[in-house]
């Protein structure tokens, strides 16, 4: 009796743990949103549920999901379509808006439950990268087979143009002129960038240069593929080591 209550308590644990795993603050190897954060991910009998943390980079940042978003596991190429969202606007719904640089969303969004023994993940909201400065998101090699314990925290900065730090008596000049000088030299460092920016996209406006673009990285493609890549592995490589940069602003 004894040894039949024993075998029944490990089935059912079996059961348990096939019907609901969970990983906290699991590894990422690449992410395109530097501002998101995975805290957990639980597969249950019925989803997969992806629990997020999004921070503000400026005031007035905002976010937005897109129903297009997908995991693929490191067992076939299947996608595992979105469900539903918790905490988020979704698209075309009105975008959710931060009052200032810091504030934190978190929200979920689920998934069509994925295999039990998935070791590897990818989260993809839409392959590529936009060259205005929104990113997707998009986290690839995610680790099933490790938790974090823990908090995870991200140290927002706004991105801000600063003169070099003064040194209050170089060249003999006294450190509130020297201080007012480079003070001044803000609006110059704005402008510069400006300009440097301005010349790229003039330079890309060009008949014909896109197409150029387009070709070589069509070719690096090409070359990944014919050297045993496989489709996602290669368009991994192309958005995150891209063979011409292109200049991009802050994310979502």
């Amino acid at each position: 009796m004894k040894k039949n209550l024993l075998l029944t308590a490990a089935m059912v644990a079996v059961c348990l743990y096939s019907f609901a795993q969970t990983v906290l603050n699991p590894n990422v190897e690449i992410k395109d949103s530097r501002l998101t954060i995975i805290s957990k991910i639980e597969t249950d009998k019925q989803y997969t549920v992806v629990s997020f943390d999004h921070y503000a980079q400026n005031d007035s940042a905002w976010v937005v999901l897109n129903k297009e978003i997908y995991i693929q596991t490191d067992i076939d190429n299947k996608h595992y379509e979105f469900v539903k969202a918790e905490g988020i606007a979704v698209a075309p719904e009105t975008r959710h808006t931060f009052a200032k640089a810091g504030d934190k969303i978190s929200f979920k969004v689920y998934f069509k439950k994925i295999p039990a023994n998935a070791k590897l993940i990818d989260i993809v909201e839409h392959a590529g990268r936009r060259n205005d400065g929104v990113s997707f998101f998009n986290f690839y090699n995610i680790d099933l087979t490790h938790s974090n314990p823990g908090e995870q925290n991200i140290k927002v900065t706004e991105v801000v143009l600063a003169p070099p730090p003064v040194n209050e008596h170089a060249n003999g000049m006294e450190g509130t002129e020297l201080t007012n000088m480079m003070g001044a030299m803000g609006p110059m460092y704005n402008s510069l960038i400006k300009s440097m920016l301005d010349a790229q996209l003039n330079f890309y406006k060009q008949p014909g240069k896109l197409t150029e673009v387009a070709k070589v990285h069509k070719q690096y493609f090409d070359a990944l593929v014919k050297e045993g890549f496989t489709y996602d592995q290669a368009i991994k490589i192309l958005t995150s080591s891209p063979l011409i940069q292109m200049s991009s602003s802050s994310g979502k």
